[in-house]
């Protein structure tokens, strides 16, 4: 029988038993056999035709979040979201990031993947504001996620008139500090201080800059810091989410430093294009961060949504963002933490 003579489902039956465990397959039901891509295509349109792996999709696409923080987003059960979550990533468009006890699901970036799931993905943003849901689910994403802003924002505010004794109780600043001095320009005009607290590293900074631009989240750390240089023409001070810096600051920066800021931010990979956009053409930015370790009471104890980075992740981010990694250095420290310092290269727009 040809591939002509298949018309009616009986004939499809028999054209497919050799698949099914008959034996003796022909050489026309081998040709019809799935290549390995076209299973992959298959799965993720199975995938995608279910609304609530859609509507999870689109509010990931946001920002990473835990099952937990799914499940608050949607209204669902656990077992329900986590049935989905598999689904999605078994169909290739979602990775997870064990965070200790907390799974984080983030999609795959979708700008620099060739794959089908990929092309699907961009295809179902360029329709965001028709899918279902989509004002209500994108509200409760962006609550979400100012809630946990407001609580690490909380956290420093408390902290603020002690931030520096109680960073040093758990890893001294002094083993990162000099080392960033190492890696700026000898000459930069301004360099921005991203989450610069009480303004502890600033005074560092003004031996390598003209200026010192601190921003930091908590009004609190910035009253701090204000305190500390108000006669000091050369430095001032913004109170600003790093996830979402003011417009008016895009290529204004010579350095930017992100030091142990990351591991508080919602969306590291969002605070990495925000750096890219302030930054002026192969300009520097250095990050200091811890690497990834399992101490789960960070989170309690210094509001930290992430335990640390792997080196892999941070470099993906940066080279996905438009910055070519220079150096790359682990640090021990007296603890049980070892610190990341990453010196990268602003390589030119998106």
């Amino acid at each position: 029988m040809s591939i002509r003579d298949v018309s009616n489902g009986r004939e499809s039956l028999e054209v497919f038993e050799p698949f099914m465990g008959k034996a003796g397959a022909s050489a026309e039901a081998i040709a019809l056999a799935p290549s390995s891509k076209g299973k992959d295509i298959l799965l993720a349109i199975k995938a995608l035709s279910d609304e609530t792996r859609v509507r999870i999709l689109r509010i990931l696409s946001i920002a990473p979040l835990n099952v937990q923080e799914v499940t608050e987003v949607l209204r669902m059960g656990q077992s329900r979201i986590s049935r989905h979550l598999k689904i999605l990533t078994d169909a290739g468009f979602l990775i997870s990031q064990r965070e200790g006890s907390w799974v984080y699901y983030r999609p795959k970036d979708i700008e620099k993947a060739d794959d089908f799931s990929s092309h699907l993905h961009a295809l179902l943003l360029t329709f965001e504001n028709n899918l279902p849901y989509s004002e209500h689910d994108l509200a409760k994403t962006k609550g979400l996620l100012k809630q946990r802003d407001l609580k690490t924002s909380k956290y420093f505010d408390d902290v603020a008139q002690n931030w520096e004794t109680i960073q040093s109780d758990v890893l001294d600043p002094i083993l990162y500090r000099n080392k960033i001095l190492e890696l700026l320009p000898e000459h930069s005009g301004r360099i921005f201080d991203l989450g610069c607290g009480p303004g502890g590293l600033i005074p560092y900074l003004l031996t390598k800059g003209q200026e010192v631009l601190g921003i930091d989240s908590s009004a609190k750390m910035i009253k701090k810091a204000e305190s500390l240089f108000l006669n000091n023409p050369q430095v001032r001070f913004l109170e600003s989410e790093i996830e979402s810096l003011p417009v008016e600051l895009a290529n204004q920066a010579d350095s930017v430093v992100s030091s142990m800021v990351l591991h508080h931010l919602s969306n590291p990979a969002r605070a990495m294009k925000e750096v890219h956009s302030v930054l002026k053409e192969d300009g520097t930015f250095i990050i200091v961060d811890l690497k990834k370790h399992n101490q789960e009471i960070m989170r309690d104890n210094f509001a930290d949504l992430w335990l640390g980075f792997e080196p892999e992740l941070l470099t993906d981010w940066l080279e996905h963002t438009g910055f070519q990694v220079q150096s790359i250095e682990e640090v021990e420290s007296q603890k049980y933490f070892k610190v990341l310092i990453i010196k990268a290269k602003k390589r030119g727009g998106l």
